[in-house]
C-alpha cells in the first residue's frame, strides 16, 4: 500500500537541488535553513512569509505549510532521529485513513518533547524492527499503527480504517486482521484494548469498489 497524500508541486524559495540532505519534502532544521540562506535573509524569508515555522527548530517554505508530507517531515524533525510518525498519521500515510492537519508522532520514553498545537506526541516504545519508511519519512508499520488506532482513537474513523486495510489486502486480509489482534493482545497499556478487539471482530473488508468512491456500506 501506498500514500494517499497529496502531494502537489510547488515553487521554493531557494532550488530543491541546493537544500541540504535533511531536508525532506521542503521542511529543514531552522539551523540547515540559516546555513543555506544566512541568518538575515532567513529572518527576512519569514517576515515576508516566504517561509513559515510550524514549530520550534523547523521552517518550510510557506507555500508548503499545509502540504501533508512537509508537516509530517517538519515533525520529526522536530520530534528527533528516533521519532516515528504514528497513529492516525501513519495509518493515512500508509493509504487507510483521513488525513488530519494535527501531525502524530511517537518518542522514545527518554525523549521529553511535550504536545503543541497542530502535534501531538506520545511516548512510547520506538523499535526498528516496527519501522517502515515511506516517502522517505520514518512511519510506524500499518498493523501497529491501526492497533494503536484502535485504542486509542475515535472509533468509528479506527474501524473504518482497519476496513479500508483489509479490503486493501485481498487475501492477505484475514493474516492482517490476526496481526492487528496480536499487536492488541500483547498491548503494554491496556486502555482501551477490549473496545480494540471487539473493534477487530467487527470489521469487513470493504469490496475495492466502495472504497474507489468512499462510501459506506450496510453491514
Amino acid at each position: 500500500m501506498r500514500t494517499n497524500f497529496p502531494c502537489p508541486a510547488r515553487r521554493s524559495p531557494r532550488p530543491v537541488a541546493e537544500w541540504p540532505p535533511s531536508a525532506k519534502h521542503g521542511a529543514m532544521t531552522s539551523s540547515d535553513a540559516e546555513r543555506l540562506l544566512g541568518a538575515d535573509e532567513l529572518a527576512e524569508g519569514l517576515d515576508r512569509g516566504d517561509w513559515a515555522r510550524p514549530w520550534h527548530g523547523v521552517v518550510v517554505p510557506a507555500a508548503r505549510a499545509h502540504d501533508p508530507l512537509t508537516r509530517a517531515a517538519a515533525a520529526l524533525l522536530r520530534a528527533g532521529p528516533h521519532a516515528v510518525l504514528s497513529g492516525p498519521t501513519a495509518v493515512a500515510l500508509h493509504g487507510c485513513g483521513p488525513v488530519d492537519e494535527v501531525v502524530h508522532v511517537t518518542v522514545p520514553y527518554d525523549r521529553e518533547l511535550r504536545s503543541q498545537p497542530g502535534l501531538a506526541v506520545h511516548q512510547g516504545w520506538v523499535r526498528e524492527c516496527d519501522v517502515v519508511e515511506l516517502d522517505g519519512l520514518r512511519t510506524q508499520a500499518l498493523d501497529l499503527a491501526i492497533a494503536e488506532l484502535l485504542c486509542t482513537g475515535d472509533q468509528r474513523t479506527a474501524l473504518d480504517c482497519l476496513e479500508r486495510a483489509l479490503g486493501q489486502l485481498g487475501e492477505r486480509a484475514e493474516h492482517f486482521r490476526a496481526v492487528v489482534a496480536e499487536r492488541v493482545a500483547r498491548r503494554r497499556d491496556r486502555r482501551g484494548t477490549r473496545r480494540a478487539s471487539s473493534l477487530i471482530d467487527l470489521a469487513w473488508a470493504k469490496p475495492s469498489a466502495e472504497l474507489a468512491v468512499g462510501t459506506g456500506g450496510a453491514r
